[in-house]
């Protein structure tokens, strides 16, 4: 059965960006470790937003460090489209945190 807390604590997993720093990476990761084993639906929510997360992290920094060689000056619009669309996603998966339904972002 899944309660309120469980809801929460996978909406917290995906919408951990928004506390800024590396809450985006840490806070899905947390969740993870904490209710791995223990609680299928948390886990597999925070599980699904860590890798996302963290796939969009590794690229920015990419797109970052190229961008001192001027390369990644061209990688900067194909970020900001992947950006947008885990936006989109991470909202979708919101929403079925709170309808207590898995969700599985997009080539993943």
């Amino acid at each position: 059965m899944i309660d309120g807390r469980d809801k929460f604590l996978a909406l917290l997993a995906h919408c951990g960006y928004l506390l800024l720093g590396m809450g985006y990476i840490l806070i899905p990761l947390g969740i993870y470790f904490l209710f791995d084993g223990k609680n299928e639906f948390v886990a597999e929510h925070a599980k699904q937003a860590f890798k996302a997360q963290a796939i969009i992290g590794i690229m920015a920094l990419i797109a970052s460090v190229l961008s001192f060689v001027l390369i990644g000056l061209v990688l900067w619009p194909f970020i900001a489209v992947i950006g947008l669309i885990w936006l989109v996603c991470s909202f979708i998966a919101c929403y079925h945190a709170i309808n207590g339904r898995e969700y599985h972002y997009p080539l993943l």
